[in-house]
């Protein structure tokens, strides 16, 4: 480990990492406090064949940069790829708030790329074993449910249950499900399980034959004018049950108008 003072242009952002979530207010701060002492407090970095890669400090670095500065001070350390994800996750995930999908990031890259259990990661980084697992399953999930991850429509419990299910049109089905109706996670664990048990059932007994059709993908309507919508657009509405009772009401009185004027406009042309 040395002190040193870096070229900006040869500092590297990997790839995969984790970045500590600053809102407004914070990254104000932040700049306000560049500008009149300038990076008092050094970035940490990792060196591997000549390139640093950045590991803490990234809002720091592209500061400096902003400001036209050409190096910054920088804490260095010797290793590979796998230290700096190492060093990236336990100093970023201890400074705050960090997104999830970075989380299951970082894990499938120790554990795909540099082939790394989760007793390893664990005891290099102090987080929990059985977080880690999670994750890792996480990071084998369908797209759709890694999306709603990184869009943070969903938690790790939430992503993690689902995951389970080894079918991606199975994790699609529960995620849509999820996302309209809000499912406390203990009945949407239990939702999961029942429908492994069934699937270990089914194996387990099921004649040898061909292979079933897919069922189709759920349709989801609005409730309020009954058209089909991405689930997606859905959206819980927190009202009183007088509140909602009115809103139904003038719903139905719209739709019998309606209906009403297609009828008379039918009668008409006959």
């Amino acid at each position: 480990m040395k002190l040193r003072q870096i070229a900006c242009d040869q500092i590297k952002v990997p790839a995969v990492r984790i970045t500590a979530v600053y809102d407004e207010e914070h990254l104000a701060l932040l700049r306000s406090s560049l500008e009149a002492m300038g990076t008092v407090n050094p970035i940490i970095v990792v060196a591997t064949d000549g390139v640093y890669e950045v590991v803490d400090g990234l809002h720091r670095w592209e500061e400096a940069k902003s400001r036209g500065e050409t190096h910054i001070p920088a804490i260095v350390y010797e290793g590979g790829p796998a230290e700096s994800l190492l060093m990236n996750l336990v100093l970023n995930r201890v400074r705050g708030k960090v997104k999830a999908s970075e989380m299951v990031a970082v894990i499938q890259e120790l554990w795909k790329t540099h082939a790394m259990d989760s007793e390893a990661i664990a005891a290099k980084t102090g987080l929990g074993r059985e977080y880690i697992e999670k994750l890792q399953v996480i990071s084998t999930a369908s797209i759709p449910l890694k999306q709603a991850l990184e869009e943070e429509r969903i938690g790790v419990g939430a992503a993690y249950e689902i995951a389970r299910l080894p079918n991606p049109l199975q994790q699609e089905q529960v995620l849509n499900q999820h996302l309209v109706y809000n499912i406390p996670l203990k009945e949407l664990r239990a939702l999961v399980s029942n429908v492994l048990k069934e699937m270990a059932t089914i194996a387990a007994g099921a004649p040898v034959g061909p292979p079933k059709e897919p069922p189709a993908p759920p349709v989801y309507l609005c409730e309020t004018c009954h058209n089909e919508i991405d689930p997606k657009y859905l959206r819980s509405v927190m009202v009183c049950p007088d509140c909602f009772g009115q809103v139904w009401r003038l719903a139905r009185a719209a739709g019998a108008e309606e209906l009403k004027a297609e009828q008379a406009q039918g009668g008409g042309s006959t």
